[in-house]
């Protein structure tokens, strides 16, 4: 039950729901910046670029969006947490406890040090890390790790509202409230995050889920069929994109108004914390298996090539641009794809080596 569905439509407007092909231009629209936020959330820092650096929706906004991601952060409207399974990222306040609870993971053992941690953070009224590698008995890596298992499991909180490396790390109950291990409130919790993945998403497979969530395929299966009893989401086939889900409210979507099925001809580079590459993670892992991928290029809606090289803190090359485009098209698109490349790595910084095995 596809109803008007096809790969393209889908593509289309999955580009112009993540804010592709529409992206904001009013660097002053708060409220629009809030809805794309939303609706892309939790929103990690760039990869390869400081810990302390605030979230950005790359590419979909025609201005530089740090000023107002940091000014979200400044007055805690974005609040930074591990979600997916562990990784750092930001979400809407209003939102906190909802992906707080449907993230939420907890230590398999709570070890000695994990009490030690909460009872220095909870006495102090808050610490550094430096503070709590200086006070506590334990390898400060250790200590580094307890705290990431503490903030996965949102028992502690990291406070970071600018890019200060030396954050405080308060009780999390204190600051904000407790996140319930209720298994009925985590199913709902799960449920609503789909729901809105899979919306942003347009159509997405369970494997896709899994890439994006971090969550088991067991905790998937379960949810996804509940919702497809419920029909909220319907299971379809859509040729060229195999088996998937769709939000019921889609389904008829492409009937009932006159969807544009453009696809732009666009290259987009993504890094490794994208929501697309997020979605697609598993599979673009195991397709450029070995190689040393900096970024993933989204060629007309999909992932075709990768750039590859050794990041490092300085200047450093570009060592190859590799295409999965045929002969001709690689080399008609060349310059298209050097242009995407270059709006983030500078000549001056990032020379380019090899285009598709070939020395530039």
């Amino acid at each position: 039950m596809t109803t008007g569905w096809n790969k393209t439509l889908v593509l289309a407007e999955r580009l112009r729901r993540q804010g592709f092909t529409e992206p904001l231009a009013d660097y002053q629209d708060e409220v629009a910046y809030i809805s794309l936020f939303r609706k892309l959330q939790p929103v990690a820092p760039v990869h390869f670029t400081r810990p302390g650096d605030p979230p950005k929706l790359v590419h979909r906004t025609e201005y530089d969006d740090m000023e107002m991601s940091s000014s979200l952060r400044v007055c805690q409207s974005l609040v930074k947490g591990r979600f997916q399974g562990g990784r750092v990222a930001y979400v809407l306040e209003d939102d906190l406890k909802l992906y707080a609870t449907a993230f939420c993971k907890r230590p398999k053992v709570f070890k000695q040090i994990h009490e030690d941690v909460m009872i220095a953070v909870k006495e102090s009224g808050g610490l550094t890390k430096e503070q709590l590698k200086e006070d506590l008995p334990y390898p400060p890596g250790e200590v580094g790790k307890a705290l990431q298992d503490l903030q996965t499991a949102f028992l502690l909180y990291e406070q970071q509202t600018d890019n200060d490396w030396d954050t405080g790390w308060l009780i999390f109950a204190e600051e904000w409230f407790e996140i319930s291990d209720d298994p009925e409130n985590y199913e709902a919790a799960v449920m609503k995050v789909l729901l809105q993945f899979i919306e942003s998403m347009v159509f997405a497979s369970e494997v896709n889920i899994k890439s994006w969530s971090g969550w088991t395929a067991k905790t998937i299966r379960h949810v996804v069929s509940k919702l497809v009893e419920r029909g909220e989401l319907i299971s379809v086939d859509i040729e060229e994109l195999g088996k998937g889900l769709m939000g019921s409210r889609d389904i008829q979507l492409a009937e009932k108004q006159k969807l544009d099925s453009r696809i732009p001809r666009s290259i987009w580079m993504l890094d490794k914390s994208d929501y697309l590459v997020r979605a697609e993670l598993d599979d673009l892992q195991a397709r450029y298996k070995g190689l040393e991928v900096l970024q993933y290029l989204l060629v007309d809606g999909v992932f075709r090539g990768v750039v590859l090289g050794h990041w490092r803190i300085g200047p450093y090359d570009i060592d190859d641009i590799l295409m999965e485009l045929d002969e001709t098209e690689t080399a008609e698109r060349k310059e298209e794809v050097l242009h995407a490349v270059r709006k983030i790595y500078e000549p001056s910084y990032h020379a380019i080596l090899r285009y598709n095995g070939q020395e530039c």
